[in-house]
């Protein structure tokens, strides 16, 4: 089940209660047909989710009732980020980074696009809400991280960072609390970490990590963000220091931790989340039949915390993991939503649902805070 790949990563196979277990409530169908379901966000009064037909479908986040259907982008959704209860933003490889207002049911309020419609697979907007950052494929010779001002009422870039990855650029991510402070992740292997106060690329540069793997997903994690997690496409998990670049701790290949006989499977890595309350990291990793690992992530080791299976038949794309309220979304390659939560309740199966038919311009100012198996995402 692990494809011969040794055991090199200690595991707890003994769950601890360290987070209340999660049953599965409810699944729901996105759409027939040969549909995958891409990436799933969360606000207060909807789950939004978007998938391969190029479709984000907004849901009450209880009944999974369909609420509106958000039809825009022409290529590939790469990327769905919800801010506050209000705005939500998308990427697509068509070349552009829509606002939307889930106040409304008309289309974006603001569309960002980049030169030539380059392909775009991650952007993120900082903690000021002054500067979005997009992240394309690697076109021609150059894989391009573009800047907006996402306060202008046009969609001009403003700067272009061109030298720093040589291959799709598959994560971008602000610092939660420092606007100035950049991090992106590339094919390459590479995670730079940029300063942005004068936005000069070769300046701003400030430190990189060669994590030696196609990098599937990085981010922030720690009591003042001070670490890095990283997956790679090749299934490794590594952790990172964000100042100074080193290596914490190389995990390996995390398909090297499954025992089927204790009904631990582990094919990919899905995402890592950090619960600041308990200054817990998590991994979330699934299995090619559709279950879903929770383990927690300790400085050397693995400790499994719960399997969750039954809602999925297929590879689970994305989660999104509500630790207060108790509560993850789950959604895969079958086109199907899983809602998981806290509480005894009877699971149901819900049929296809039926379909439910400003800012000003000033110049941009940062002040700084102090210096596989899957070879694609998509």
């Amino acid at each position: 089940m692990n494809d011969g790949i040794p055991p090199s990563i200690p595991i707890t196979f003994e769950p601890r209660l360290i987070q209340p277990p999660l049953g599965l409530k409810q699944t729901s169908a996105f759409s027939h047909g040969d549909i995958y379901i891409f990436d799933i966000a969360a606000n207060s009064d909807n789950l939004i989710v978007s998938a391969s037909n190029h479709e984000i479908k907004l849901y009450n986040p209880s009944t999974f009732a369909i609420k509106n259907i958000l039809k825009f982008h022409k290529d590939t959704i790469t990327q769905i980020k919800a801010h506050g209860e209000n705005i939500l933003m998308s990427s697509s490889k068509d070349g552009s980074v829509a606002v939307w207002d889930l106040r409304t049911h008309a289309g974006p309020v603001q569309v960002f696009t980049t030169p030539a419609k380059d392909p775009l697979l991650s952007f993120d907007l900082n903690s000021s809400e002054q500067v979005l950052a997009a992240g394309t494929e690697l076109v021609e010779y150059d894989a391009n991280i573009h800047f907006f001002d996402a306060r202008s009422n046009t969609s001009a870039i403003v700067k272009t960072y061109s030298e720093s990855h040589s291959d799709d650029i598959t994560n971008i991510k602000f610092h939660p609390t420092n606007p100035a402070r950049l991090m992106t992740g590339s094919v390459d292997g590479l995670i730079c970490q940029f300063d942005l106060t004068d936005m000069d690329e070769e300046e701003g540069l400030m430190v990189v990590s060669n994590t030696g793997a196609s990098i599937n997903r990085i981010g922030y994690f720690g009591p003042n963000a001070e670490y890095i997690y990283c997956l790679s496409h090749m299934e490794t998990l590594s952790l990172w220091n964000s100042e100074d670049a080193d290596a914490i701790h190389q995990f390996g290949d995390i398909r090297g931790v499954s025992n089927p006989a204790m009904g631990l499977t582990l094919d990919y890595g899905i995402d890592c989340q950090y619960e600041p309350e308990s200054g817990r990291l998590f991994l979330l990793a699934g299995s090619n039949e559709g279950n879903i690992n929770i383990l927690h992530v300790k400085a050397d080791s693995l400790q499994l915390c719960q399997v969750l299976n039954g809602g999925h038949s297929e590879i689970v794309r994305s989660t999104f993991w509500d630790q207060k309220r108790g509560i993850l979304y789950s959604g895969g390659e079958d086109a199907k939503l899983g809602l998981w939560n806290s509480d005894p309740v009877t699971t149901t199966t819900s049929p296809l649902a039926a379909s439910a038919s400003s800012r000003h311009s000033s110049p941009l100012q940062l002040k700084s805070e102090g210096k596989s198996s899957r070879s694609s995402p998509y």
